[in-house]
C-alpha cells in the first residue's frame, strides 16, 4: 500500500484560498451546518495547524463535484473509499503493541478515529454519493502530520512478515518491534548498497576488458 498515492483525487484544495461569497449549504438534500463545519476545523487544527479553515461552500462545492464524477453502482465514491482505507490503516496502526506508535502520532490518530466514530452531524455516513466525505477530507488534511508515520507502519509491515518468513512463522506469531524493524531496514539497505556497488564494479571491469580488446 503507498500511503497517500491515491489514483482518485480529492477535488478540494486545502490550501487555496476561497474566492467570492456564494454561500452555498446544501448537496443535494444534505444540508451542511456551519457549527458541524466547525467541529470539523477544529479536528483537522489538531492534526495540522497549518491548514486554514474550511467553509462550508468549499465543501459543498467538494461534494457536488464527487458526486458529479461518482458511478452510481458504488457505495462509496473511489476518492472517498481510498482514503477511507487510511483511515482502518490508521486503526490498525494504532492497535499494533509491537509498533509502539510514537506519542504525537498516536494521538493524533485518536483525535481523527473520535471524529469519524462520533461526528455523523456535517454530513450522514448513510449520504448517497458523499457519505463520509467528511472524513476523506480529514485524511486529507493529514497528510504532513500522519503520513510519515504510516508510511513507516507499512514498511514495517513489510520487513516483519519478510523477517516471519525467514524463520518458518506467520506474521502473527512472530515478535517484531519496531527497534527491530530500524535493524532490519539498515541491513536491507546495506545489502542493496552492497549489490549496486557490485554491479557497477562488474560493468566497469567489463567495461575495461572491452576497452582493452578493442585496442
Amino acid at each position: 500500500m503507498n500511503v497517500g498515492r491515491y489514483r482518485f483525487g480529492l477535488p478540494l484544495d486545502l490550501n487555496g484560498t476561497e474566492t467570492g461569497l456564494r454561500r452555498r449549504h446544501g448537496i443535494g438534500d444534505v444540508q451542511i451546518s456551519e457549527s458541524a463545519v466547525d467541529r470539523l476545523n477544529e479536528t483537522i487544527n489538531k492534526l495540522d495547524g497549518s491548514i486554514r479553515p474550511l467553509t462550508p461552500d468549499q465543501i459543498v462545492s467538494c461534494g457536488r463535484q464527487v458526486v458529479y464524477e461518482s458511478h452510481d453502482d458504488l457505495k462509496l465514491p473511489l476518492c472517498i473509499l481510498e482514503r477511507f482505507k487510511t483511515l482502518a490503516l490508521m486503526d490498525t496502526m494504532a492497535k499494533d503493541f509491537d509498533w509502539k506508535i510514537e506519542d504525537v502520532a498516536a494521538y493524533r490518530v485518536e483525535v481523527a478515529l473520535d471524529y469519524v466514530k462520533r461526528h455523523e452531524e456535517l454530513i450522514p455516513h448513510d449520504a448517497p454519493g458523499i457519505g463520509h466525505l467528511d472524513d476523506a477530507i480529514l485524511v486529507e488534511s493529514s497528510r504532513m502530520s500522519l503520513f510519515p508515520e504510516l508510511e513507516c507502519y507499512v514498511d514495517y509491515r513489510r520487513l516483519r512478515k519478510l523477517e516471519a518468513g525467514l524463520q518458518g512463522k506467520s506474521w502473527h506469531e512472530f515478535r517484531f518491534s519496531r527497534d527491530n524493524w530500524l535493524e532490519s531496514r539498515e541491513a536491507e539497505q546495506a545489502l542493496i548498497r552492497y549489490h549496486r556497488e557490485q554491479g557497477r564494479s562488474s560493468f566497469l571491469n567489463g567495461l575495461e576488458v572491452r576497452m582493452f580488446k578493442i585496442h
